[in-house]
């Protein structure tokens, strides 16, 4: 029993013991606890949020063409004869591909007496890029299936699916072909202007090609 000290007569009188503020304390931080606890498990969740996974840019999406009645093909090539043409094999068989949108300086030989500037490094490019790789020849629905050579008209599309067309005149070796009216004509224009901006390939020294115009003599 605890003993309190009286007014100041010293007299004494006895008092319960008082509350303890430690329990107190306790008792407090107990019930704001369990009311975290039950507001978390009452209140509304909100809503997941989605990301969307970023989209892959494509230069010249061959995919998205409307639908072509001439056949898409596998095949292997086998030589590269310039800058813009290829003979691939297709089961068993060979064919020489003319690669759509571009044009490229040719060489000296039976039928040209003087080579045009860039085609050496035209043919060197197109060997270093396509030799004995696995592609895909995708035609493109405003062109027939063949030219009147022969030639298989087509776009030669990379297992990375980079087009060669598009690597080529990025790379300022080729010319766009404004020879014909392609469904990606516009994009090939794109790309002949940035690689002729940046004075690349055929665009800088020592050709100094002119877009539009044929190209200069081999130098």
């Amino acid at each position: 029993m605890g003993i309190q000290l009286g007014p100041a007569t010293g007299a004494h009188r006895a008092v319960r013991p008082g509350p303890s503020w430690p329990r107190i304390a306790l008792g407090a931080v107990a019930l704001v606890a369990l009311g975290v606890v039950v507001g978390l498990l009452v209140a509304p969740r909100a809503p997941e949020v989605t990301v969307p996974a970023p989209s892959t840019v494509v230069t010249s999406p061959v995919s998205s063409a409307p639908a072509s009645s001439h056949p898409t093909m596998l095949g292997q090539v086998v030589r590269v004869d310039s800058g813009d043409e290829v003979v691939v094999r297709v089961g068993d068989s060979e064919a020489v591909v003319a690669v759509l949108g571009i044009s490229a300086p040719r060489s000296a030989g039976a039928q040209r007496a003087t080579g045009e500037c860039g085609a050496a490094e035209a043919l060197r490019f197109a060997d270093r890029t396509l030799s004995g790789q696995t592609v895909t020849l995708v035609p493109d629905p405003t062109v027939p299936e063949v030219d009147d050579a022969g030639r298989r008209l087509a776009y030669v599309v990379l297992p990375s699916q980079l087009s060669y067309t598009d690597a080529a005149l990025l790379a300022g070796v080729v010319a766009a072909d404004t020879t014909r009216r392609l469904w990606y004509a516009p994009v090939f224009a794109r790309e002949q202007a940035e690689a002729v901006a940046d004075d690349r390939g055929i665009w800088g020294a020592p050709c100094r090609a002119e877009p539009g115009q044929p190209f200069p003599a081999e130098r």
